[in-house]
């Protein structure tokens, strides 16, 4: 009997795949998932905060609007490092400034594409280059800073030579940015070990994390304002895969969650070709009134495909290379008949069972930081108070009113004295 509930069941969830919730783990699977969430990291995540396995690392990067109409601005906010040194952080200067300084504007008379390099400080140092050698009034503007020792790159673009807005809006922004611990972040959107306290109107951004040389992969896009996809999760989720599959994938679980506090929605799913087998499990949540405070979140955690290779403890971790203009980024990469063959892909390094386990921890982690979005100062208000010299005027002023009463003519009806 009780085995025609079970499969009673799983015929009213869809499909016999559906039940591999009821398969027990083995002891080997529960021994690895404790060892993955018993010791979790806490990482800053924009608005709030995330646990990770302990030995899982990344990084992200976020667009910063001001103003929501055609005419805004933008500046683009990435932390290249951690633990970087001073020296380190002059060399990757150097490294940048020659490699973009190399290259030549065919359209400006073989001029170099480096316009100009200076510093701040030690700590603050300008680059500005041609966005292309196609348009000649059109320039990147990057400001390369040392926030203790995170190593973070502020970039923004100039159209028809109008520049000076641009480097005051970025040396603006160098001032509100902080080197702080995740669970002191505070107000602001959090960007790994730092914190960007900006009086901004949009944020979106992108953060990539995943274990060491290994298939598995963790993406979550975060974009304050985005009203919700008119089409939930799970409808398009039997979209694509008729696309892409064809149908053929196994639906490991699916519906509806919390994250951070607001309604959302998760589909897990795996699929095989003659090769490998792959899992990805999506994500999103929904809210009525966007915010700063409330973001659209979308995560994605992915496994099997193509593994990332080990990393040489002894090699630094490249300042340079991933964020170059595509213009400088030659020599890097070998011609394509040089490269080695692509490796073959791998199956999940994770069994089903426990990357629904990390994937439960995770999302659970997730909330809001307390106070991360501070009340925007309101333009009108005088909040430094009047000066010496209007404090002096306003004294005259009524000075001379009281002498007037003091001095007014009787009128008809006073009283006497």
């Amino acid at each position: 009997m009780r085995r025609l509930i079970i499969l009673f069941v799983c015929l009213v969830l869809g499909s016999l795949a559906a039940c591999t919730a009821f398969k027990q783990p083995s002891e080997q699977e529960k021994r690895n998932v404790s060892e993955m969430i018993t010791h979790m990291r806490t990482w800053a995540l924009g608005r709030g905060l995330i646990d990770l396995p302990a030995n899982w690392s990344g990084g992200g990067d976020v667009k910063l609007y001001y103003g929501l109409g055609a005419d805004h601005s933008s500046v683009e906010v990435r932390v290249l490092g951690e633990g970087v040194t001073q020296q380190r952080f002059d060399a990757a200067l150097n490294e940048r400034a020659h490699r973009i300084a190399a290259v030549k504007n065919d359209e400006q008379q073989n001029a170099s594409m480096l316009v100009s390099a200076s510093r701040e400080t030690p700590q603050k140092i300008w680059l500005q280059y041609f966005e292309s050698t196609e348009v000649p009034d059109t320039f990147v503007h990057e400001f390369h800073l040392l926030v203790g020792d995170a190593y973070v790159m502020l970039r923004a673009e100039s159209y028809d030579g109008d520049t000076a807005p641009v480097e005051a809006r970025l040396l603006k922004l160098s001032k509100e940015i902080f080197k702080v611990a995740p669970e002191n972040a505070g107000a602001g959107f959090a960007l790994g070990p730092i914190v960007i306290r900006s009086h901004h109107d949009q944020e979106i951004a992108s953060f990539d994390f995943s274990p060491p040389a290994s298939d598995v992969s963790l993406n979550i896009y975060i974009n304050a304002l985005s009203p919700d996809d008119e089409e939930r999760l799970h409808v398009r989720t039997q979209k694509d895969t008729k696309i892409f599959l064809a149908g053929d994938y196994q639906n490991l679980r699916s519906g509806k969650i919390t994250l951070a506090d607001m309604q959302a929605e998760e589909s897990l799913i795996g699929f095989s070709d003659d090769t490998h087998r792959q899992i990805l499990f999506v994500s999103e949540n929904y809210r009525d009134n966007p915010s700063l405070s409330r973001p659209a979140m979308s995560i994605r955690l992915s496994a099997g495909g193509m593994s990332a290779g080990p990393i040489d403890p002894d090699e630094p971790e490249d300042l340079v290379r991933w964020t170059l203009p595509q213009f400088a980024n030659k020599g890097y990469d070998l011609p394509l008949w040089q490269q080695p063959a692509s490796p073959d892909p791998v199956n999940p390094s994770l069994t089903d069972y426990e990357a629904m386990a990390v994937w439960d921890a995770i999302l659970k982690s997730v909330r809001i930081r307390y106070g991360s979005v501070a009340p925007k100062p309101d333009p009108w208000a005088n909040i430094r108070g009047p000066s010496a010299e209007e404090t002096a005027e306003s004294k005259r002023i009524l000075d001379e009113f009281i002498a007037s009463l003091e001095k007014r003519r009787a009128l008809p009806g006073d009283s006497d004295q």
